[in-house]
């Protein structure tokens, strides 16, 4: 692996396979437009929660399968516009921590506003409810978890090996954002330590780590968008949720011990 690869702002090599080939392409298809008609990050942002917000429409209708293909391609939509943002920020110079948290925070609205419509579907609903802020909880921690390791990892790769502050938040919404990221995942952790006083170990810990943080997309937005689709055409959006709480905790739970391991055999 080189160093070149692994230090991109999204390396190839631990990114979800649906971003190489469909969601990265066309955002970086739209780049040129958004950057030649000056709109700013925030806004295309903003556009991927309305996205989101359509797509919440259509699967309150998920008893009908049109429904939910409309539904479904409404969040390729907003996945791309999520991967859009982030490019357009750094190639417009306009990326801030302030872009980071509505970027974040625009990307667990989707959920709500998708979900959201069909719980209340259900004549039932309160008890659908309770599952599903059960599964949500459980969403933003496996969610936060994997994302910190990813940034972790970039870090490592650029020959960082202490976690760098961040800005001051501005209020406690963003302290919290940032505390449970860096609690869950962003953290420094005894492999810091090892890289630091042998730095030459860094491209064996990026060869032996970077198969584990690929399988950690199964955790990624992408695959819950799948999932969501699946389980509305299989004619019970509830098997979305049991999958969120019993299925991706237990593999993020082996996910994590796998990295672990691949960390010490390094270390």
């Amino acid at each position: 692996m080189t160093l070149a690869a692994a230090q991109t702002a999204r390396p190839a090599m631990i990114e979800d396979p649906s971003n190489l080939w469909l969601v990265h392409p066309l955002s970086d298809r739209l780049l040129g437009p958004a950057l030649r008609l000056g709109i700013h990050p925030n806004t295309v942002s903003f556009a991927g929660m309305g996205f989101g917000a359509l797509a919440g429409y259509c699967y309150a209708h998920w008893q009908n399968p049109l429904a939910v293909l409309a539904g479904f391609t409404l969040m390729v939509a907003w996945h791309v516009m999520d991967g859009l943002d982030g490019k357009l920020a750094r190639a417009s110079g306009k990326a801030s921590p302030l872009g980071r948290l509505i970027d974040g925070l625009c990307d667990y609205m989707v959920f709500f506003l998708v979900l959201l419509p069909i719980v209340f579907s259900f004549e039932d609903w309160q008890p659908v409810l309770a599952l599903a802020i059960a599964s949500g909880l459980c969403h933003a921690l496996q969610s936060a978890w994997y994302e910190g390791e990813r940034e972790a990892w970039k870090r490592r790769a650029k020959g960082i090996f202490h976690v760098q502050p961040r800005p001051p938040a501005r209020f406690w919404g963003e302290r919290l954002y940032n505390g449970v990221e860096e609690r869950l995942g962003s953290g420094a952790k005894a492999i810091d330590a090892k890289l630091a006083a042998s730095p030459s170990r860094l491209d064996a810990y990026l060869d032996a780590t970077a198969p584990h943080l690929r399988r950690l997309s199964l955790l990624s937005a992408n695959n819950r968008t799948i999932a969501i689709a699946i389980a509305c055409l299989a004619g019970n959006p509830k098997l979305y949720w049991y999958w969120e709480i019993a299925v991706l905790s237990g593999a993020a739970l082996l996910l994590a011990a796998a990295l672990r391991r691949a960390e010490a055999s390094i270390a």
